[in-house]
């Protein structure tokens, strides 16, 4: 199986604060499902109904982790996330961003799918959040942080979709230290 990305599984909120290995494992079959469907065909074709065959979970158990396919895609998408959101705030690894931009161009034709409407507005949703959640209130000043976040996360994914497009290039060096300098106060 070919992994595209990587996902740490939910916290339970318990007195030990260590994952429900059940739901780990549940999200983790649903998830690897996922990806195993994404390569194998268009992520449009791809219907809640088979997600649960190809996870062998039941119907019900697929909707008390999950909305439908775009959450699944939102979650599967973390790992991607995470470096872009520590960057937008000038807290990246340069290393982890740079391998984070690899494999996103090593997979562009299926980023070419994801970054693109109409699934755009969600992800920009998804990074606004992650990026919001590492802001320091006093930086953005008189503009809510929730606007900053999302102007940011709006940008980071336009530069990203016209890279991975070919509408303006660069190397994964050159981009990675964009990403991380770009919005430092």
């Amino acid at each position: 199986m070919r992994a595209v990305f990587l996902y740490a599984g939910p916290m339970t909120q318990g007195a030990t604060d260590r994952p429900d290995r059940r739901v780990s494992r549940t999200h983790a079959a649903i998830l690897d499902a996922f990806v195993r469907l994404l390569f194998a065909r268009r992520y449009a074709s791809i219907r809640t109904g088979d997600l649960v065959a190809e996870a062998d979970i039941g119907r019900s158990t697929f909707y008390e982790h999950f909305r439908n396919k775009d959450d699944v895609l939102l979650a599967a998408l973390d790992p991607i996330f995470l470096p872009l959101a520590s960057a937008a705030v000038g807290r990246a690894s340069l290393a982890y961003l740079r391998m984070t931009l690899e494999h996103i161009w090593e997979q562009r034709m299926l980023g070419r799918v994801i970054f693109d409407p109409p699934l755009i507005p969600k992800l920009q949703r998804k990074l606004a959040t992650m990026i919001e959640a590492r802001l320091d209130e006093s930086a953005s000043g008189a503009v809510p942080p929730a606007l900053v976040a999302s102007g940011i996360a709006a940008a980071q994914l336009a530069i990203l979709r016209m890279w991975l497009a070919g509408e303006a290039s660069c190397t994964v060096d050159a981009l990675a230290r964009h990403l991380r300098d770009a919005y430092k106060a």
